[in-house]
C-alpha cells in the first residue's frame, strides 16, 4: 500500500511517499480503506521528534490521527462492523493502531465510529480528533448554559469545531481569539459574537461588561495560557489541550488559584485513547450526533493528495491556515 511517512525527524521535507505492508487487524481490531485522513498539529510535533520515533532500522513511521473510509476486515471479537461499513477511526499510536497517512489503516475497535446515513467522509475525518475534542473540552470543562466561551485559535479546526459545538450545547457569549488580522472575517462566519487579535484579548475582554468568561480554551500555549487566568471569572475553568509553539511551560500558583476560585484542567485524547478509550468512544458518539443532526458543520478548507502531505504540514506550520486540512487517499 501507498503511504507517508518518515524515517528521520525535522521538517516538512522528511515526509515520503513509501511502499509498506497492508497492516492485518488482530483481536479487537478494524481494517479501514482510508479514503480521507486528517491533517492535526499534533503530527507535526511527531514529526519534529516529539515522540513516535522512526524505527532505528529504517522502518517509516506513518503519522495520522483520523481517518475515514470503509470497514475492509475485522479482527476476532469485533461485533457490529461488517466490511463496507463507512468508518471513521482515531488512528493514535497509543491505542495500538497505524497512522491515517495510508491507504489502510487499522484501529481498535472501540475507536471506529459507524457513520449514520448522509455524513460524508470527508466531513467525518475531522471526527476522530477535532471534532470529539471540542465537545470533550466543553464537557470536561463543564459548560452550563448561558455561559461565555473563550476559544483560542478561533479559525481552526478545533476552533471551527469548538463554537458550533458551544452553541449547540447552551452556551451564552462565544469569544475568539485568532494570530492573524485577515482571519478576524473567517471567525466571525463560524459564529463568534466577539474575535480578537490573540495579543489582545485580555485588554479587550477586561473592557466587556460582567466578571470574565466562564470557560477558556487553550489550544495556543505559550504567554496565552497564564494570561487566560486574568479574564476568567470567579469559578472559571482554563482547559489546556495544545502548543503549537512548543514553548516553555509556564509555572500556575495553586494559591492564585484558590484565591480567585478558578480553575485549571488539561485535555489530551491520545492519554485517553491509551487509557481509557470507552471515554473517547462516548464523547466521540456524541459529537457525531451533533454532525448527523446537522448541528455541527465541519467544512474542510484545504484538500491536499497523499503525495503532499509536506505541503499540507507547512500550511498548518504556517499559521496562515483555517479550517480542517484533509490528505485524499
Amino acid at each position: 500500500m501507498r503511504a507517508t511517512g518518515y524515517r528521520r525527524t525535522g521538517g516538512p521535507d522528511v515526509l515520503e511517499l513509501v511502499e509498506l505492508p497492508v497492516p492485518r487487524p488482530g483481536p479487537g481490531q478494524v481494517l479501514i480503506k482510508v479514503v480521507f485522513a486528517g491533517v492535526n498539529f499534533a503530527e507535526i510535533y511527531y514529526r519534529r521528534g516529539a515522540g513516535h520515533a522512526p524505527d532505528p532500522d529504517g522502518e517509516p513511521s506513518v503519522p495520522g490521527l483520523e481517518a475515514a473510509g470503509h470497514v475492509v476486515e475485522v479482527g476476532a471479537g469485533v461485533t457490529g462492523l461488517r466490511p463496507g461499513d463507512p468508518v471513521a477511526a482515531l488512528t493514535h499510536a497509543a491505542a495500538g493502531a497505524t497512522g491515517g497517512y495510508a491507504e489502510y489503516a487499522v484501529a481498535p475497535d472501540e475507536l471506529v465510529y459507524p457513520l449514520p446515513r448522509g455524513v460524508e467522509l470527508s466531513a467525518a475525518a475531522a471526527l476522530p480528533c477535532v471534532l470529539t475534542t471540542a465537545y470533550g473540552l466543553l464537557t470536561v470543562a463543564g459548560l452550563a448554559t448561558g455561559e461565555t466561551v473563550l476559544v483560542h485559535g478561533a479559525a481552526g479546526g478545533v476552533g471551527s469545531a469548538a463554537v458550533q459545538v458551544a452553541r449547540a450545547l447552551g452556551a451564552g457569549t462565544l469569544i475568539g481569539t485568532v494570530g492573524r488580522p485577515d482571519k478576524i472575517e473567517y471567525a466571525r462566519q463560524l459564529g463568534y459574537d466577539q474575535v480578537f487579535l490573540r495579543a489582545e484579548f485580555a485588554d479587550r475582554i477586561a473592557d466587556l461588561p460582567g466578571p470574565g468568561v466562564d470557560i477558556a480554551l487553550d489550544g495556543v500555549g505559550g504567554p496565552t495560557r497564564v494570561r487566560n487566568l486574568d479574564v476568567l471569572a470567579p469559578l472559571g475553568r482554563l482547559v489546556v489541550f495544545g502548543d503549537p509553539g512548543q514553548g516553555d511551560d509556564l509555572a500556575v500558583s495553586t494559591n492564585r488559584l484558590w484565591f480567585e476560585a478558578k480553575a485549571v484542567l488539561g485535555f489530551n485524547i491520545g492519554e485517553l485513547a491509551a487509557k481509557t478509550p470507552s471515554t473517547v468512544r462516548r464523547m466521540a458518539l456524541a459529537a457525531l450526533r451533533l454532525l448527523a443532526d446537522g448541528r455541527v458543520d465541519m467544512a474542510v478548507a484545504e484538500v491536499f493528495p497523499l503525495d503532499r502531505a509536506a505541503d499540507a504540514h507547512r500550511l498548518l506550520e504556517s499559521g496562515r491556515s483555517t479550517g480542517k486540512i484533509l490528505l485524499a487517499l
